[in-house]
């Protein structure tokens, strides 16, 4: 989300990952797990795209690919 919340600001940020979590995995993020976390990116995309554009958004899915990575 630390990566999100310059782009879209800190609600913004915390509801699209909610609405993409429910939208793609049917849960909240709350229960949401590392390994559901490329799904979860994926469906941010359109989200990310309307906001950011496809270029950032591209760049930003990225980087936070590459976080969640290390995290495993």
């Amino acid at each position: 989300m630390h990566h999100l919340e310059p782009l879209l600001g800190d609600f913004t940020a915390k509801m699209a990952i909610h609405t993409a979590a429910l939208r793609v995995l049917k849960r909240p993020p709350e229960q949401v797990g590392l390994q559901d976390v490329p799904l979860v990116l994926e469906g941010l995309k359109p989200m990310l795209n309307v906001f950011i554009g496809a270029a950032r958004t591209t760049n930003t899915l990225t980087e936070l690919s590459k976080a969640m990575e290390k995290l495993r």
